[in-house]
């Protein structure tokens, strides 16, 4: 006879649960594999999808009323404000990179091009505006 700490009390509740969900998974394979499963399932989706356009459509008219951005919008400036802060990043990391070389290196500015003079320092202004000037 069996000691009675090693009978599992919920034993029969397990086979019994997987008896039905064999039972089940046989049904449900029969009934997938049927042609008008399948028709019914691509009209179901095609309903879903009908409506997602519906509501599309009205939430844009909605918003738009309203005097809101749609999502596409709020996207389209997300992309664009993302583009400039890469570009940003990039000036910013040229610039470091310029600011922290020493004169003469790789990184330093350049000449400027051949034919094209430098800005010369002017001389400070010495003249003084008439009648500014003491009299004689």
């Amino acid at each position: 006879m069996a000691d009675p700490k090693d009978v599992d009390p919920l034993a029969t509740w397990r086979d019994l649960l997987s008896q039905w969900e064999q039972g089940m998974n046989t049904i449900a394979n029969r009934a997938m594999a049927s042609d008008e499963y399948s028709s019914s399932m691509n009209g179901a989706m095609s309903a879903t999808l009908k409506l997602q356009e519906t509501m599309r459509q009205f939430m844009a008219v909605q918003l738009a009323n309203a005097n809101l951005p749609s999502r596409s919008e709020v996207q389209a400036i997300a992309e664009r404000v993302g583009g400039l802060e890469a570009r940003l990043d990039r000036i910013t990391t040229l610039l470091e990179r310029i600011a922290a070389a020493p004169p003469g290196s790789a990184d330093a500015p350049a000449a400027p091009p051949h034919g094209t003079e430098p800005a010369r320092a002017r001389p400070p202004r010495t003249k003084k505006p008439p009648g500014t000037e003491p009299a004689a």
